[in-house]
């Protein structure tokens, strides 16, 4: 019985690696100071993000990957200067969002293999989200693949 136990534990190491290997292509490069880490959640045409707080536990901020645009971009919404994210001039828009009351903040951007990635940060206080805008705007999509096309 003792035999199965290291076993078990090496096939859990293995799989874990392989998942941690997954995320690695499905979602954008984290900047190495940042304090979040990936939830995948792939879907048909699509992967889903989550970049959870280590410390606190919630969502600092989503993106989603998918072959068509989820998010439509209006010059209305546009707030601040362009910025650059992995060599992308953009702006970040912010949506009307009563509901919540949280600061919200979205772009898209197209990928050089063809995709979108439909980024969106919310955040509770400016402070909060000054500090998670530049986690997002320091994002590196250059190993992201969406499966094979």
């Amino acid at each position: 019985m003792l035999r199965i136990r290291p076993l078990a534990l090496i096939g859990a190491f293995c799989w874990a690696a392989a998942a941690q290997a997954q995320t690695a292509n499905d979602c954008p490069q984290l900047p190495p100071d940042t304090s979040v880490r990936w939830e995948v959640q792939p879907g048909p045409e699509f992967v889903f993000c989550r970049a959870m707080d280590v410390t606190s536990g919630q969502q600092a901020f989503a993106v989603t990957v998918g072959r068509s645009a989820t998010f439509k971009p209006r010059r209305n919404d546009r707030v601040g200067d362009r910025v650059t994210i992995d060599g992308t001039r953009t702006y970040w828009h912010a949506p009307e969002n009563e509901l919540t009351g949280a600061l919200v903040r979205e772009t898209l951007l197209e990928l050089p293999s063809g995709d979108y990635a439909h980024i969106i940060v919310r955040a509770r206080d400016e402070a909060a989200l000054e500090r998670t805008l530049r986690d997002a705007e320091a994002l590196h999509f250059s190993d992201v693949r969406l499966g094979s096309k």
